[in-house]
């Protein structure tokens, strides 16, 4: 049974807002972001109807959310590799970045990661200079993720918004 036009239009304003602040979540590391209007999508399909295009269309939703995910967790894990650190220092500050995460709300996440780096590469080089160094990746990382997840965020909704129009 389709809803009635004002209630189509109710479920798609409802979850453009959730969308919304999915993609505020992108600039406020405490909010949920790309997670969040990936479940907007859905819910958008369950009590809207997913119509003739929204299977293909939602899938291709979940395929820039696992993508997104996919390639925020590599740029924001893996770029201190390109300024020095070896890995064992990356998988530190991956620990030490989600146990930050719980810590400090918000900013605790990166001072955990760019912790983890700088301990270990310290440890390893004895040379401040030089561990420091290893550290900057994880703020390029941070920069590069932070950037992939707002573009994703906008590719997610643009589909979405594609679905609510061919629906």
């Amino acid at each position: 049974m389709e809803p009635a036009d004002w209630q189509q239009f109710l479920i798609a304003f409802l979850a453009f807002l959730v969308m919304l602040v999915g993609l505020v979540g992108t600039f406020i590391p405490a909010l949920p972001s790309i997670e969040l209007i990936w479940l907007a999508a859905l819910g958008y399909g369950i009590f809207a109807g997913f119509g003739r295009w929204g299977p293909l269309l939602f899938t291709i939703i979940t395929l820039a959310l696992i993508i997104g995910e996919v390639v925020i967790w590599w740029l924001g894990n893996t770029t201190a590799r390109f300024t020095g650190a070896s890995w064992k220092a990356v998988l530190v500050s991956m620990v030490l970045g989600l146990i930050g995460m719980f810590v400090i709300p918000v900013v605790g996440a990166l001072i955990g990661a760019m912790l983890g780096v700088f301990l270990v590469e310290y440890q390893r080089r004895r040379n401040l200079k030089e561990a420091w160094k290893a550290t900057t990746g994880v703020l390029w990382g941070a920069g590069l993720s932070f950037g992939a997840q707002v573009v994703i965020a906008l590719v997610m909704i643009g589909w979405w918004g594609v679905w609510v129009i061919v629906r």
